[in-house]
């Protein structure tokens, strides 16, 4: 539970987030992908912020799969990337109603890759052989 709450206050709470704008309109929706940070690493001088982005992205989506397949049993890679994809969605949608931060196309990709990371680890872990276990051929 401790990361889902560290995840909704870094994502809807923290500081770097822009104020509230109530009464949003769809151009201020980032559906192109990749459009502004390929405009920002281009034409920034300190492209710390954008590199903090894309990995925070990342890094924060995953241990959402360790979560869902240890704690929800969810051992079907293709659910817990579906899911993770939904949640970043959700969290987007929730950006944009609310008013808060800005809703963009590339923490979706970077995040569901983040869960995609997540699966490769599981995956990674799983096909190593315990010690002292028997194996069949």
């Amino acid at each position: 539970m401790l990361y889902f709450f560290i995840l909704l206050y870094v994502v809807f709470f923290a500081s770097r987030r822009p104020s509230p704008m109530w009464g949003r309109h769809l151009e201020d929706l980032r559906i192109v992908p990749f459009r502004t940070k390929w405009y920002l690493y281009t034409h920034m001088r300190d492209l710390s912020n954008v590199y903090l982005d894309v990995i925070g992205n990342i890094v924060m989506f995953t241990p959402l799969s360790l979560f869902l397949y240890i704690v929800f049993g969810i051992k079907h890679y293709g659910k817990i990337l579906f899911l993770g994809f939904f949640l970043s969605f959700c969290i987007e949608a929730g950006q944009y109603f609310m008013g808060v931060g800005v809703p963009d196309v590339d923490d979706l990709i970077f995040n569901t890759f983040g869960v995609l990371l997540g699966v490769i680890i599981i995956d990674g872990v799983r096909r190593v052989p315990i010690r002292g276990s028997v194996t069949r051929s």
